[in-house]
Order: structure tokens, then C-alpha cells, then sequence
């Protein structure tokens, strides 16, 4: 099972980056779209673990391995093909992932606080730009634009919505609020990369506190 669960996870991975490159330069595909295309298809990555490693240790190796492949990338400037340049969100995605992991193994309550926080910050911030694309609208700071900021609610909010339903957390429309917000915020104020640190490890956490409250 776990022997499955490390094959899965990183064959996934694998075929997102070569279907990404192949999309980019057989296709011709804006790098935007697929940069934000494997954001959103890597924060999928988690129902891989939860369902093959559980809150083992087994959880956070993954994503030590990205994080180190990911800083050699960085460095290498290995992205560079994908528009991504020397923005350092590439090493906090997966770090965000193995904070959380952390956490989790100490103490396994937190998974699906781990799980909200980081699908908030995969298919949130993934769909952020993408929908500002199309649909223009005034910035508001750190270039970021209303629509897209609203983008990171709504999905965020739907999100928490999701697994309140299908894991019984009973988050009520307030808490669900109150996690929406926090995302559009902390997508908000992140520059650099950084809101692949801020939005999951902030919205992690909160939702962990609305669930024990």
C-alpha cells in the first residue's frame, strides 16, 4: 500500500511536468495557463498521501524530495522554459506541503486542516490569475487584481464547504466565511512566491481552530 502510494505520487508528478513541457513547446501553450494549470493539478497530490500514507512519516518524504529538487531547479534556473524566472514560490509549494505534513504526523487531528489549507492554495491561487485574464478588473495591491482576489474566495470558500460535507467537520456558513477571507487576504499580501507559504499555512491553521471550537 505505501510501496503504491510512493509509485502514484511521484508518477503524477512526473507526467504533470512532461505533459507541462510538452504543452509549452510542441503546443505552443501560454506558459501563464500552464504554470497555473500544474499549481492547481499538484495540490491534488494530497488525496494521493491521505489515502496511501495516512499521518505516517511516510506523509512528508515527497515532499523533502521537491523541496530539494525544486531549490536545484530554482538555482539552475531550470523553469525558465515555463516563464517561471527565479520566483521562489516553485521551493515554498512544496515546503508548505511538508510543514503541514509535519504537523500532521505529531498530530494527525490536523489533516483535513492540512488538506483545506493547501487545495486553498493549489486551485485558489492556481484559478487567481487565470480568471483575472479574462475577466479585467481594477488592481488592487502587489498587482493583484479584485476578480482574481474574489477567485481565491469563492474557490477557498467552496473548498472548506467540500470537506465540511464529505468529512463531517461541520463548518457553519460563518466558519466558511471567516476561511474565504482569510484566503483573499493572505493571496493578497503574498509577493514573491510567499502566498504559497502564507495561504496554506494560514488557512491550515485557522481551519484546524474553527473545528475545535
Amino acid at each position: 500500500m505505501i510501496f503504491q502510494g510512493y509509485i502514484l505520487i511521484y508518477l503524477y508528478l512526473i507526467i504533470l511536468l512532461l505533459t507541462a513541457y510538452i504543452l509549452n513547446k510542441q503546443f505552443k501553450v501560454k506558459s501563464i495557463i500552464i504554470r497555473k494549470a500544474m499549481h492547481i493539478m499538484l495540490s491534488f497530490s494530497w488525496f494521493i498521501s491521505y489515502y496511501f500514507f495516512g499521518s505516517s512519516f511516510h506523509l512528508f518524504i515527497p515532499p523533502i524530495t521537491f523541496v530539494l529538487i525544486n531549490l536545484i531547479a530554482y538555482h539552475k534556473d531550470f523553469f525558465k522554459w515555463q516563464g517561471e524566472g527565479k520566483n521562489k514560490g516553485i521551493i515554498y509549494y512544496p515546503l508548505s506541503f511538508l510543514i503541514l505534513a509535519v504537523i500532521t504526523y505529531l498530530h494527525p487531528p490536523f489533516y483535513f486542516a492540512f488538506g483545506i489549507g493547501f487545495l486553498c492554495m493549489g486551485i485558489g491561487d492556481g484559478f487567481a490569475p487565470l480568471v483575472a485574464g479574462y475577466l479585467k478588473s481594477r488592481q488592487i495591491i502587489n498587482n493583484k487584481t479584485l476578480t482574481g482576489s474574489a477567485t481565491v474566495f469563492i474557490v477557498s470558500f467552496l473548498i472548506a464547504l467540500s470537506f465540511s460535507l464529505y468529512f463531517d467537520l461541520n463548518y457553519d456558513i460563518f466558519k466558511l466565511l471567516i476561511i474565504g477571507s482569510l484566503a483573499f487576504l493572505l493571496e493578497l499580501i503574498g509577493v514573491n512566491g510567499l502566498d504559497n507559504l502564507y495561504v496554506p499555512l494560514g488557512i491550515a491553521s485557522v481551519s484546524f481552530l474553527l473545528g475545535v471550537i
